[in-house]
């Protein structure tokens, strides 16, 4: 996903004219304050003095909206914002946060149209194209958003964040090159950044280039111990590569960090139905589907080790489960053939096979 870009502070160098009287209060409204209630206080107390100009007063209203939306407030932080750009409608900054404010609301038309807004004013602020960029990519417009993102980033080539989401288009394009180039510059410019390590890992994952991916996932994990998802798609990866213990182990870690995690029990099932482990696969496989109903693919893998178990009746079951789930679901209608065949119910059997092989040449 896109990184959000946040508001960043301006000079308060004219609140010097505003009466001594408030400089407490000034102190606290100019200075953002970590204590975010002091922030708010302060920047209320100046405008209740009554002494700031318009243009000052615009300037306190975007200060404490920021402190409101760093509250999680954003009704009150766009209410703020909103009411700088009344009293200065030129304020660019005003728009770039109301922009952020609509974003966090999902008001991705409202976001696109202040940070246009602000573009206009001030055509080369490069964190204003980059979030336009984001609201373009919440609203899956990807090619808008790597031009808003690629523009960013001529105006800024140190803008990091706008690299990763620009990746982050690229690999919801399938373009996964594009994406790990991105990524990479990332790496470059923040040698820690863990999330662009995770995704250029799993980009590499989709390539297919497993070592690849596992050593990014790897230091992905090191940088962010409790990234549940890490451990599962590292997981995957060894899956393909067989290390089937390193699999386990890794699903077992993010079932850990999220007990939850439906895909993982599915995979770590998975692994254990290739080792042979069929209990331990049924277990897996029974609480993927008592979080999700409706994983078609759970009930067809515990369909497989039923039948691997000889318990065909209850594997003719989960196929079934399956193919009612996923009606073009080939695999399950061969593994169902299989289990028909079992029993001798020779008919159903080639009915079955039959029918998947018209889903397969319906989908090479």
């Amino acid at each position: 996903m896109a990184r959000r870009l946040g508001a960043f502070s301006l000079v308060f160098s004219f609140f010097v004219c505003i009466a001594l009287a408030a400089a407490g209060d000034l102190d606290d409204c100019a200075y953002q304050r970590e204590d975010l209630d002091r922030w708010i206080v302060g920047c209320t107390n100046v405008l209740m003095r009554g002494s700031a100009s318009s243009p000052e007063q615009a300037i306190i209203y975007e200060s404490r909206g920021r402190a409101h939306e760093k509250k999680g407030e954003a009704d009150k932080a766009i209410a703020d914002y909103t009411r700088a750009i009344e009293l200065n409608p030129n304020f660019a900054q005003a728009y770039l946060n109301r922009g952020i404010a609509y974003g966090t609301k999902g008001r991705y038309d409202a976001a696109i149209a202040d940070f246009t807004f602000a573009i206009e004013l001030n055509p080369k602020d490069a964190e204003a194209h980059a979030n336009r960029g984001n609201a373009y990519f919440f609203k899956r417009e990807h090619n808008k958003a790597i031009a808003d993102y690629t523009r960013a980033i001529e105006l800024n080539p140190k803008l990091a964040d706008a690299f990763y989401s620009r990746g982050s288009a690229h690999s919801a394009m399938g373009r996964y090159d594009a994406a790990i180039a991105d990524f990479t510059v990332v790496i470059e410019l923040n040698p820690k950044d863990a999330d662009a390590y995770y995704k250029r890992g799993m980009a590499y994952g989709v390539m297919g280039e497993r070592d690849k991916a596992i050593a990014d996932l790897t230091r992905a994990i090191e940088l962010a111990p409790k990234n549940a998802d890490a451990y599962y798609n590292r997981g995957v990866s060894y899956v393909y590569k067989r290390e089937l213990d390193k699999a386990i182990a890794d699903f077992t870690r993010a079932i850990e960090l999220n007990p939850n995690y439906e895909k993982a029990y599915g995979n770590r099932g998975i692994a254990y139905l290739i080792k042979h482990e069929y209990d331990k696969a049924i277990a897996d496989f029974d609480r993927a589907i008592e979080l999700n109903p409706k994983n078609a693919k759970a009930y067809d893998s515990r369909g497989m080790a039923y039948r691997a178990l000889g318990e065909n009746e209850k594997a003719i079951a989960d196929h079934t489960s399956a193919i009612e789930l996923d009606p073009k679901n080939a695999q399950a209608y061969n593994n169902r053939a299989d289990a028909y065949k079992k029993l001798g119910y020779h008919d159903r059997a080639i009915a079955d096979y039959t029918r998947a092989n018209e889903l397969q040449q319906q989908n090479p």
